[in-house]
């Protein structure tokens, strides 16, 4: 049925709506920080053939996954086994998960007379389903047998009815069961929301308004999409990066592992060809197929139309290739635990090979990882286990036009935030003594990559454990464009009661002792164009500001301030960027782009 563009647009945000009240829900009931602060989650409204249909701000690693949990459920549980007051859980990664143990997803059919016309779906971080260390992220697996309690689709509720054997088998395989239930309850009467205001659409405008709306809401999704890949200039473009090694707490550089990609534009299609990327490693650097393609839309989405909210039209003339058995498509039982480290590497990779066809809608490297960081012990306030679960922000790429962004969630965390100190010295046994932008970390360039961030933490009154993972350290730091400088890298430094001092770049389960400082510093992002055409005006106001030393100033950027009055030398800097325009731009190895023009 064709539907008239007003009812369009109106039942277009409707499920819109619908799936920013699944959001709202988990962000009222949930027990863990992780997502009622964090927002570590992702959730949406789906049609009965698992093609995304809305959406709300979320984890666009998570989103353009949860296809595939429906598509799982239908295989494993079976379609025509579904009954109304039904709700799906899954886990595992190669069987409806998708991505690691610790993401739960959570799904409700909508059932109109007896038949299933769409999806309620989330996709949420809990803080521990077991595994070999608490939190369920680690830097040393080498099978996903070692990660956690996997569950492919079952039933959570049976008609309407909780399924307790379910729930006693996930409380008794999480150290921390009554916040993992918790959370689980939540995401349940999130799903059941979403579900019902999908139904109650249908009855507002009858079923055959509805389907008419859903197709063409996929149909304009296509063709916004096409229309944008014909402004891009058909051709042939690579750019490749390297990881540091397969995860194993910080094992030798020899072992660096290689991602490559190939994009084909070709009039209104674009292929990404991952051929060259490394087989899968010994670690837990794997990621399941339906994480790379997830990637792999949302650089997709950000080169054709970021502007416009996402459906599964959007992405019909996108083909991914993704040789078997490789790092980015890891066969079971791979270990997967850090699948998030390689795909957020994928948007700035697809960035950085686009960079000589789109020069103008692109952006250096951003600080690129998580740094999921994981503390856990015994608060000696309470005598109750705790597990808190956290990324970190960090600096993005200089633009065309303007200075990267400083301190943001990577790619993958998307639209999500830190917990606030005050939350964090509530909830758990330490102090945060120090949250602020870490001067010099963003890569010089006409326009600045954006700052990292330092957090520290002081552990207080107890023994705790950590586990913190972060990449792009050695082999291939946030890169510049255009003559841009890299960003700095991302790192950890434990500050130990004796006065020792500790960097990690992946580190699992390392203990930590009352009066231990943990520092969490994110790295910056690679600056846009050459250092010395940036105005020097503008480099005096990051000197201002804190940004940029007036020795960085001097040495990056060519610009004599005269400190006193803080105010720019301009002759002394005309002189000195005379004399080192010489060697700029200057590309390393993480910065060649390899371009062919068809």
């Amino acid at each position: 049925m064709k539907v008239d563009p007003i009812t369009l647009e109106v039942i277009r945000n409707r499920l819109i709506a619908a799936s920013r009240d699944i959001r709202r829900t988990v962000e009222r009931a949930a027990y863990s920080p992780v997502l009622y602060e964090v927002v570590d989650f992702s959730c949406g409204i789906f049609d009965s053939e698992a093609n995304t249909i809305a959406e709300t701000p979320g984890l666009p690693s998570f989103l353009g996954s949860l296809g595939y949990a429906i598509k799982s459920t239908y295989h494993t549980i079976g379609r025509e086994k579904l009954k109304p007051g039904d709700v799906v859980l899954c886990n595992d990664p190669y069987n409806g998960g998708g991505t690691h143990c610790p993401d739960i997803v959570v799904l409700c059919p909508a059932f109109y007379e007896g038949k299933i016309y769409g999806w309620a779906a989330f996709r949420g971080h809990t803080v521990d389903m077991g595994g070999i260390y608490p939190g369920g992220w680690y830097s040393n697996t080498t099978s996903v047998f070692q990660e956690g309690f996997r569950l492919p689709p079952v039933k959570i509720l049976v008609e309407g009815e909780p399924n307790e054997d379910v729930f006693r088998l996930i409380g008794a395989n999480s150290r921390v069961p009554d916040a993992v239930l918790g959370d689980i309850r939540a995401m349940i009467a999130a799903v059941r929301t979403g579900s019902r205001r999908f139904l109650e659409a249908i009855e507002k405008y009858g079923l055959g308004v509805m389907l008419g709306a859903l197709q063409q809401i996929l149909d304009q999704g296509e063709r916004m999409s096409r229309a944008a890949i014909r402004c891009i200039p058909n051709g042939i473009y690579s750019a490749e990066a390297f990881l540091d090694g397969d995860g194993n707490d910080d094992m030798p550089l020899d072992e660096e592992l290689r991602l490559k990609v190939t994009v084909i534009v070709e009039d209104d299609e674009i292929t990404l060809d991952f051929t060259g990327t490394d087989q899968q490693s010994r670690g837990p650097m794997n990621v399941p197929e339906p994480s790379t393609i997830c990637a792999s839309r949302y650089a997709f989405k950000i080169v054709t139309t970021p502007n416009l909210p996402s459906n599964e039209g959007f992405f019909r003339p996108l083909k991914i290739i993704i040789p078997e058995g490789s790092l980015l498509k890891a066969q079971f039982p791979a270990a997967c635990a850090m699948w998030p480290t390689p795909t957020n590497v994928i948007p700035d990779l697809v960035l950085k090979a686009l960079a000589p066809a789109i020069p103008d809608r692109v952006r250096a490297g951003h600080f690129g990882d998580c740094m999921a960081n994981f503390i856990y012990g015994t608060d000696p306030r309470t005598g109750r286990y705790y597990v808190c679960a956290e990324g970190d922000a960090g600096g993005y790429g200089g633009k065309p036009d303007e200075d990267g962004e400083c301190a943001l969630f990577c790619m993958n965390l998307g639209d999500t935030y830190n917990v606030p100190a005050e939350v964090e010295e509530v909830r758990f046994p330490w102090r945060v003594e120090r949250f602020e932008l870490i001067q010099d970390s963003g890569g010089a360039g006409r326009f600045r990559g954006g700052l990292g961030a330092r957090r520290d933490y002081w552990i207080i009154g107890h023994q705790a454990g950590l586990t913190v993972t972060t990449d792009r350290v050695n082999c291939c730091p946030p890169w510049g464009l255009f003559g841009g400088k890299d960003g700095r890298p991302s790192i950890t430094v434990v500050y130990r009661n004796d006065g020792r001092e500790e960097r990690w770049r992946k580190i699992s389960n390392l203990p930590l002792a009352p009066n231990d400082v943990v520092s969490f510093e994110t790295g910056g992002g690679g600056g846009y164009g050459s250092p010395l055409e940036r105005a020097p005006e503008r480099v005096l106001q990051d000197v201002i500001n804190g940004y940029v030393s007036g020795e960085k100033a001097r040495e990056e950027y060519g610009v004599v301030i005269e400190e006193n009055q803080m105010i720019v030398d301009i002759k002394a800097t005309n002189e000195m960027r005379r004399k080192k325009r010489e060697g700029f731009p200057r590309q390393g190895k993480c910065t060649v782009q390899k371009h062919a023009q068809t």
